[in-house]
């Protein structure tokens, strides 16, 4: 099947699988999720899907609120409310909430993941750039690393990069959560399996987040392939810089004795064990603690509660909003890998983000 309307999207998105499910259940209520980037096609992308379903009779519901990513499907609040037998989730792999907490109960609401490949492709002339800025960090052998709107063009950028001299390495996927090549924010354990082979890594991908991330996990070289931009450029500087900044924070937090342990209230962000882990910690080294529940965690959030009390924060929803968001709160505000090195009082090895 196919929706003439989709050629307008710079992504190709199988909406195809949106609705063999969708008839599968025979959805009378379907909920759409998107990261914002594609919210602007959004009602392309819902008539589409009507299109598709017709046949069907489904009320679909785009939803409007930022979803992170497959950790942040606000079942809680959708079950509550619009009850949907269904939620679309576009743009992001399996992410399902037993993971974050295992022996969680599955949610009752069926859910399928539709990938978004972006069309989006970087020329011969920016890899050539790619691999002159790796061969000026002396990176012979890279490891290539992605996310999941660009895993379908990993073996042509390899093997580009193979016939200029590179010798590259892509690690293997864990299907179905992760892609060969694919790493999330919060999870580099695809290209950390390689840190012991490869000089350095290839990040193909725009912005800042996911190569910062790389950064901290691998503490090697890191060079940005953008094929949004069509360019590339060193971005090892800059994760050095930020890591002198998390350790000057982690040392900040050696001292402190009044800690708020922030839980997660996103589906995929509830975390009891790593709770319970940093918990002990802090009264095993003598200090005291208060749990602070929260869904969305922003300056303003924290500086409401903080009023004078604690000393430090450490947050076990999402690890990258204290290096992303936080990181210059006025109080150390730590990664549960930072805060655990904080309170063992070494700076080394640096722990990232767990």
């Amino acid at each position: 099947m196919a929706c003439d309307k989709m050629a307008g999207i710079p992504y190709r998105i199988d909406l195809d699988l949106a609705a063999r499910a969708a008839r599968r259940i025979r959805a009378r209520r379907i909920v759409v999720q998107m990261p914002d980037g594609l919210k602007p096609y959004g009602w392309i992308i819902i008539r589409c899907l009507e299109e598709l379903i017709g046949d069907v009779g489904a009320e679909v519901y785009l939803h409007l609120d930022s979803t992170f990513g497959a950790c942040d499907l606000h079942y809680g609040q959708l079950e509550a409310t619009i009850k949907p037998d269904l939620i679309v989730h576009i743009g992001h792999s399996p992410y399902p909430a037993e993971l974050a907490h295992p022996g969680l109960e599955p949610s009752r609401t069926t859910v399928v993941y539709v990938p978004a490949l972006s069309m989006a492709e970087p020329s011969r002339h920016a890899i050539e750039k790619a691999a002159e800025l790796l061969e000026g960090r002396g990176v012979r052998r890279v490891g290539l690393v992605t996310t999941a709107q660009h895993v379908h063009i990993v073996k042509s950028v390899a093997s580009s990069l193979e016939g200029m001299g590179l010798e590259v390495r892509v690690p293997r996927g864990l299907p179905p959560y992760f892609s060969d090549a694919q790493s999330l924010g919060c999870d580099y354990r695809l290209p950390r399996s390689l840190v012991s082979r490869v000089d350095g890594f290839l990040y193909l991908g725009g912005g800042l987040f996911h190569p910062l991330g790389l950064y901290l996990a691998t503490f090697k070289p890191v060079v940005r392939l953008d094929p949004y931009r069509d360019d590339a450029d060193d971005l090892t500087g800059e994760g050095e810089r930020v890591y002198k900044v998390r350790l000057a924070k982690v040392a900040e937090a050696m001292d402190a004795r009044r800690w708020g342990i922030i839980v997660g209230l996103k589906s995929g962000q509830f975390r009891p064990w790593l709770v319970e882990r940093l918990a002990s910690a802090i009264k095993e080294k003598g200090g005291v603690y208060v749990l602070l529940a929260n869904e969305f965690l922003s300056p303003g959030y924290l500086a409401s509660v903080d009023s004078g009390w604690f000393d430090a924060f450490v947050v076990t929803s999402c690890p990258r909003l204290p290096t992303d968001d936080l990181w210059d709160y006025h109080k150390p505000v730590l990664t549960p890998g930072e805060a655990f090195m904080a309170l063992s009082g070494k700076l080394e090895p640096y722990r990232f983000p767990w």
